[in-house]
């Protein structure tokens, strides 16, 4: 946490006098929707396939060793040394956020992020679930978390599984059956009604599940913390409720009060939630959420794309505003569909018009790069930030 404090601090002094800053400190700052000198610019390491990397790791190597992530690690920084912020590790993907240790098994091959193929819930019943311990691919995760932090001098939060998000992937997509059950009993007008409803299962097992993965992510948190790490902007995702399996409403009646329990054990760290909304209206909408108002809910990730892997630059437009309005610094997400088909100047093109549009609103941004695809000329990530660099500086 010092570390951070000094950088947030040399970083204002710089910013203040015109001096330029280095790539902690500019995103720090942007953060912060604080002065700094150009748009900032962020790569989620574990969003680049490792085969695009190097050859020699896949999901199976990295799945099985924690100096095999810090390795590749380092090969995509001395690769991509001018990116402002390079997300910490996670390549054992899924497989890292405890689902072996809930009793999901996980399906896990070279080319292939590891995906559950066999839910806990399909395996046990509900009164069967303990909480994780620390074991396993969860362990691997805690102490890759630890080792980048202590060898990097950067920020690596945890990032763990919000109360949703961890019932989905120990359920399945019966999850979405259980809550409609749910959500249809608590809004029935009339006995009748109710005794329809509990025909087709048991209303009270959607809330039971989530009062037990709620329990689970503060105990995975806590994990975190015994370990020592740093807790400052942990993250807590809960992007899969979401259209089109949950609407922004029955997200924010039935799912936000586990998410906001989970943020308040963290409260005291700055916590981030991972909620991803699909509007600009919606992103506008759950800023009145003080679980939901920080920089992780503030981006373009799930509004809608074309044919090209683009959003609506008239969505940026309106996020701008919205920006200004709750002093919330904007993310603007570029999609790895767009970064892997697109031509050099179809990607310069739509850089130019991002960086345009932070420096004449002069609001802080960030430019960001997301699920990195095999097939992905690579050097497109240096034409980022060479159009950053040329285009994205304050006056």
């Amino acid at each position: 946490m010092f570390r951070i404090i000094v950088n947030i601090l040399k970083g204002k002094a710089k910013a203040a006098f015109g001096k330029p800053l280095n790539g902690n400190e500019r995103f720090l700052l942007t953060s912060l929707f604080s002065k700094t000198d150009r748009i900032a610019s962020a790569i989620v390491a574990n969003n680049v396939h490792p085969k695009l990397i190097d050859q020699n790791y896949d999901f199976v190597k990295l799945t099985s060793s924690v100096e095999a992530n810090l390795e590749l690690f380092e090969i995509l920084l001395d690769r991509f040394p001018f990116f402002d912020a390079c997300l910490a590790p996670s390549w054992l993907g899924l497989a890292g956020n405890g689902l072996e240790e809930l009793g999901t098994s996980m399906r896990i091959t070279p080319m292939v992020d590891p995906t559950p193929y066999k839910f806990a819930l399909d395996k046990v019943s509900f009164n069967e679930l303990t909480l994780p311990e620390n074991t396993g691919y969860l362990e691997k995760q805690i102490r890759l978390i630890c080792e980048v932090q202590d060898r990097y001098a950067m920020n690596a939060p945890p990032i763990i599984l919000g109360a949703f998000d961890l019932a989905m992937l120990l359920r399945g997509e019966k999850l979405i059956t259980d809550f409609r059950i749910y959500r249809d009993y608590m809004k029935a007008s009339n006995e009748s009604i109710k005794q329809k409803i509990e025909k087709k299962g048991d209303p009270n097992f959607f809330p039971k599940l989530l009062e037990f993965t709620t329990k689970a992510s503060i105990h995975i948190g806590n994990m975190y913390k015994s370990q020592g790490a740093n807790m400052l902007g942990i993250v807590i995702t809960d992007q899969y409720a979401n259209p089109p399996l949950m609407s922004p409403d029955d997200f924010l009646t039935y799912i936000y009060p586990y998410v906001e329990n989970v943020w308040k054990k963290f409260k005291r760290y700055r916590p981030t939630v991972g909620y991803m909304p699909p509007s600009p209206m919606v992103a506008e909408q759950i800023t009145d959420y003080p679980a939901l108002s920080g920089i992780a809910s503030f981006n373009n990730y799930m509004f809608p794309q074309d044919e090209i892997g683009l959003t609506s630059a008239e969505y940026d437009t309106q996020m701008v505003e919205l920006s200004k309005k709750v002093k919330i610094p904007y993310q603007y997400i570029i999609h790895g569909k767009f970064l892997r088909d697109c031509s050099e100047k179809e990607l310069e093109k739509e850089l130019v018009r991002v960086c345009n549009m932070g420096t004449e609103e002069n609001i802080p941004l960030s430019i960001g790069l997301v699920s990195v695809p095999l097939g992905t000329d690579l050097s497109k990530l240096d034409k980022v930030i060479e159009v950053i660099k040329e285009y994205g500086v304050y006056d």
